[in-house]
This record gives C-alpha cells, sequence and structure tokens, in this order.
C-alpha cells in the first residue's frame, strides 16, 4: 500500500466532513444574521419607545411646574396633590409597550434559532432541511386533497 492510496483514502473521508463543515457554518451564519436583525430592530423599538415616554414624563413634570410656580407658593402649600405631575399612566402604558416589544422579539428570536438548529441537525444528518420536508409534506397534502375533492364531485355529478 502506497502513501498516495493513504493520502486518496484519508481524502476521500474527510471531503464529505469538510462539506458538511460548510454547510453548518453557512446556515449558522446565515441564522445568526436574522437573529442579529431581530434583536437590533427590538432594541431600537424598545429604545424609541422609552425616549418617548421620558419626553412625555418630562413635559408632564415641566408643565405641573410651571402651573405651581404661577399659583405661587401659598397655593401648592394648600393643595399640593394638584401640582403632582401626571405620569402614573404614562409610565405604566411605557412598561406594557416595552413587554411586548420584549415578548414579540424573544418570540421571532426564538422562531429563528429553532429553524437554524433544525436546518443544522439536518445538514448534519445528511438529510433535507426539516422546514422544507413539512413544506413538501402539505404541498402534497393539499394537491391530494384537491385530487379527491374533484373526483368526489365528478361521481356525484354521475
Amino acid at each position: 500500500m502506497g502513501v498516495e492510496t493513504i493520502v486518496n483514502d484519508v481524502k476521500g473521508a474527510v471531503e464529505p466532513y469538510v462539506a458538511k463543515g460548510q454547510d453548518l457554518v453557512t446556515v449558522s451564519f446565515e441564522t445568526f444574521k436574522q437573529a442579529n436583525v431581530i434583536v437590533v430592530d427590538g432594541v431600537q423599538e424598545l429604545f424609541k419607545t422609552n425616549v418617548d415616554a421620558g419626553k412625555d414624563l418630562f413635559a408632564a413634570a415641566q408643565t405641573s411646574f410651571e402651573k405651581a410656580k404661577a399659583d405661587g407658593l401659598k397655593a401648592v402649600a394648600t393643595k399640593p396633590i394638584e401640582y403632582l405631575p401626571d405620569g402614573k399612566d404614562l409610565v405604566i402604558a411605557a412598561y406594557k409597550d416595552s413587554f411586548s416589544i420584549v415578548t414579540k422579539t424573544g418570540e421571532e428570536l426564538f422562531s429563528v434559532v429553532k429553524k437554524g438548529y433544525e436546518d443544522v441537525a439536518a445538514k448534519l444528518t445528511g438529510s433535507t432541511t426539516v422546514s422544507g420536508e413539512v413544506k413538501k409534506v402539505k404541498s402534497a397534502a393539499r394537491k391530494t386533497a384537491k385530487k379527491a375533492t374533484s373526483a368526489a364531485k365528478k361521481a356525484a355529478a354521475q
């Protein structure tokens, strides 16, 4: 057995793993890119929501301060609650919006990561992607259902 034969045997055994590794890196990178877009968009939306809420809360506090300044110290001392900024609803709305944004972003991120994991697992096993298989099965089921429906209509018409 020559050195060239051993090199060719090793090369033949290693090449499929190298190809799978390249596919794995490609799928992983695409999944990472999709996840990155989701996270960046979610953070930007969350930041915008909280900045807007902060601006509204600051405006309410400024309005309250201007009212207190105009009415004088005596009026503020007699009825201080009337001069508190009305920010409770703003804070609660910002919290609810933030919670929904984080939840939506998390669900989208989970979906992308799950699909990426399934695709990586499919590449490692050498089968087609799981999502592709599901689409093929659904398509075949729809076609079969349409054929069965049209055949039943023809039979009923006769």
